[in-house]
């Protein structure tokens, strides 16, 4: 609309122009004034002139007036197109998205129910891990009383082993000893039997000799003297014998 308005305002501007260019050109042409002519008034109708200028020069200044005012209006139009799209996008955009709500609050009351669910999973999951925690610390337990049983049968049969190996050192030691006290005692017999058999001899050989056996003190050895056990009957009683066989 404002298009046309703008088209038909410069062909009344390009018109006036043209009939203003005529009236120059034709006051230009060398014209030669006739005595009837002299009388002509030249001045009619400039003020007509006149008029129609100043009007064509206020419609000049409405007409660019307008057109700045429609071009202002013509971006405003644009602008506010613009936003009634935009806002129209959004409304559509909403009632789509309204449209959508249903299932949206279908899928969150799921959502609420799963959470439920999963709460409860979460629960067992919690009492199971308790259990499973428990379970640990009492394998834990039992490992350590293993190995505390373990460590308490090695120690008993090292114990034992040690026990054993001291008793078989002792018994060895012990028998050692025996064996060496028996070999002493048995030359202290030998020793005495020795003694008491070279005394009896001197009192044999005295008593065939004098009659008689000299009395004499027993040293602290002969006082000891042989227990009964220790007297040994087979030694040689040769001499013995020879004594009681003599004649009278």
């Amino acid at each position: 609309m404002f298009e046309s308005l703008k088209k038909n305002i410069q062909s009344v501007q390009d018109g006036i122009t043209a009939g203003l260019q005529r009236l120059s050109v034709g006051e230009q042409k060398p014209t030669q004034v006739s005595p009837s002519e002299s009388q002509v008034n030249l001045a009619a109708g400039s003020d007509l002139l006149q008029m129609y200028q100043t009007q064509w020069a206020t419609m000049h200044h409405l007409a660019e007036q307008n057109s700045a005012a429609a071009q202002d209006l013509d971006v405003a139009i644009t602008q506010l197109a613009d936003e009634c799209e935009c806002q129209h996008s959004q409304m559509a955009e909403i009632h789509s998205l309204l449209a959508h709500l249903p299932n949206i609050m279908a899928q969150l009351h799921s959502m609420l129910a799963t959470i439920g669910s999963m709460r409860g999973l979460f629960e067992e999951v919690e009492g199971g891990l308790l259990t499973l925690q428990d379970l640990d610390e009492e394998l834990t337990l039992q490992e350590q009383i293993l190995d505390l049983r373990l460590s308490l049968a090695l120690a008993r049969e090292k114990h034992t082993h040690s026990l054993n190996s001291l008793n078989n050192e002792l018994k060895a030691s012990h028998q050692t000893k025996m064996i060496v006290l028996e070999h002493k005692k048995e030359n202290e017999r030998k020793e005495r039997e020795k003694v008491f058999s070279e005394k009896f001899s001197e009192d044999i050989k005295n008593y065939k000799e004098q009659g008689h056996i000299k009395k004499r003190i027993p040293s602290a050895e002969e006082e000891a003297g042989l227990k009964l056990e220790e007297v040994d009957l087979e030694q040689d009683s040769s001499e013995l014998d020879d004594f009681l066989n003599e004649p009278a």
